[in-house]
């Protein structure tokens, strides 16, 4: 009986105890499915941001987009091609599902701009450090005059050259460079059509006005549209401050990443108040003036419709004033205060240039 009863409790603890093991592994399993299921939870949020920020990107390469020459045009962005039946008139295209999609009718490319004074020059209480170039600031008086809203285009350039007045043949200095000289070059090049012209000299930006009645603008009509007869920073007023949302500029390469200008009007969030396009950005844009570093502290630079200082004696200081920021500069470049010199025979490849006509 004793032995019986000996096998029996040996029994009993032995199965009290594989059970016992039984329920501490699925208790313990339950532990470990816990913890996953806590860290599946704590994790999840986490691989579906991943999946979700990975599904973004790769939406924003699925995204339409147009080509432009070198720029790439995202879904919804625009750009102004001259209408064939009149060169003073543009129409507006939008990039729709990766197509150049017309707009609106042909609409004039030409703003005009009222008589008033402004104050010219850098403004050290909006933009703190001035350029010695760039000040005092001073009043000025301009007449009425009417400017264009966009940079003068390949386009409209090339049927100059074809006229046979803005060609290099017999001129006395080239008025342009052309593609096959560099791919930063626009005129040549098919695809950029509606670029600005750029690589063009001086020389050859006053002859292109000239071609079509039209003249360069003095500095003090061109900064006058690019501040809209106020004091402020950037055409489109002290902010936000310039990226490539609204210029085309150094990003983190040249022309916003492109190496390249950018359609003439591409940025509607840089458009001044007077309906004006690229005045900050693309190509800096040649004026009629001779440059003088000191002139703004002379007297001549506040008489009404001031024409700059006199041609220099010297002619290694002929240097014709370039107003505007660039697609190879930052944004210092893109103020409407910013002022440098450019040579009468230098074709770069970011200067451009737009026209005026003096209201009759």
């Amino acid at each position: 009986m004793k032995i019986k009863f000996l096998l029996c409790l040996i029994l009993v603890f032995f199965f009290a105890a594989a059970c016992g093991s039984d329920e501490e592994n699925e208790e313990k399993n339950q532990v470990n499915d816990n913890d996953t299921a806590e860290e599946t939870e704590d994790e999840t949020p986490v691989i579906i941001v991943e999946e979700d920020d990975e599904d973004a990107v790769e939406d924003e390469f699925r995204k339409p987009t147009c080509y432009a020459g070198g720029a790439i045009i995202a879904e919804g962005g625009q750009q102004f091609v001259n209408c064939s039946e009149d060169p003073e008139k543009v129409r507006k295209q939008v990039c729709k599902n990766a197509k150049w999609v017309d707009e609106g009718d042909c609409v004039s490319a030409t703003v005009k701009i009222p008589a008033n004074s402004f104050k010219m020059g850098c403004d050290t209480e909006i933009e703190g450090n001035c350029k010695e170039n760039a000040v005092p600031l001073h009043d000025v008086s301009v007449s009425e005059y009417t400017i264009d809203k966009f940079e003068v285009s390949v386009e409209l350039f090339e049927k100059c050259i074809a006229a046979n007045i803005c060609t290099n043949d017999n001129a006395q200095e080239p008025h342009y460079r052309t593609s096959t000289d560099t791919y930063q070059c626009n005129i040549g090049n098919p695809d950029r059509k509606n670029h600005p012209a750029n690589c063009v000299t001086w020389r050859g930006a006053k002859a292109y006005c000239e071609w079509l009645g039209k003249r360069l603008p003095t500095e003090a009509e061109w900064e006058n549209a690019a501040k809209s007869g106020k004091a402020q920073l950037y055409p489109w007023g002290n902010s936000p401050e310039a990226d490539c949302s609204n210029t085309v500029m150094r990003g983190s390469a040249a022309g916003c990443g492109s190496n390249t200008t950018s359609p003439i009007g591409s940025k509607p969030d840089g458009i001044s108040a007077n309906g004006i396009y690229d005045l900050s950005g693309n190509v800096a844009e040649y004026t009629n003036d001779w440059y003088d570093k000191n002139f703004y502290s002379k007297e001549e630079a506040t008489q009404k419709d001031t024409q700059g200082p006199d041609e220099p004696e010297k002619e290694t200081d002929k240097y014709k004033v370039v107003r505007g920021g660039s697609f190879v500069y930052g944004e210092d470049h893109a103020r409407s205060s910013f002022r440098s010199g450019g040579k009468l025979d230098d074709p770069a490849i970011d200067f451009g240039f737009r026209c005026v006509s003096t209201a009759e």
